[in-house]
C-alpha cells in the first residue's frame, strides 16, 4: 500500500513538471513571438479595478490552497 502512494506521489509531480514545462514553453515562444512583432501593446479595457481583480483572485485561490496544508504541516 505505501509502495503505490510512493509511486503515486512521483506520477503525480512528474505530470506537475511536464504541465510547468509545456505552459512555460508556450508562454516563453509566445513572449519572443510578440517581442519581435514590435510594436506598443494595445490597452484591453480602460478599468483598474478589472486589472486588479485578475491580479487579486489569483492570490485568494492559491492562500485558500495553501492554508490547510500549511495548518497540517506546522500543526497551528
Amino acid at each position: 500500500m505505501i509502495v503505490w502512494l510512493a509511486e503515486l506521489r512521483w506520477a503525480l509531480m512528474v505530470l506537475c513538471l511536464v504541465i510547468f514545462a509545456v505552459v512555460f514553453g508556450v508562454m516563453l515562444v509566445s513572449a519572443w513571438r510578440q517581442h519581435r512583432r514590435g510594436g506598443e501593446a494595445d490597452n484591453f479595457h480602460p478599468s483598474v479595478a478589472v486589472e486588479v481583480s485578475w491580479a487579486v483572485a489569483p492570490l485568494v485561490i492559491v492562500v485558500m490552497l495553501v492554508w490547510p496544508a500549511a495548518r497540517a504541516v506546522f500543526n497551528f
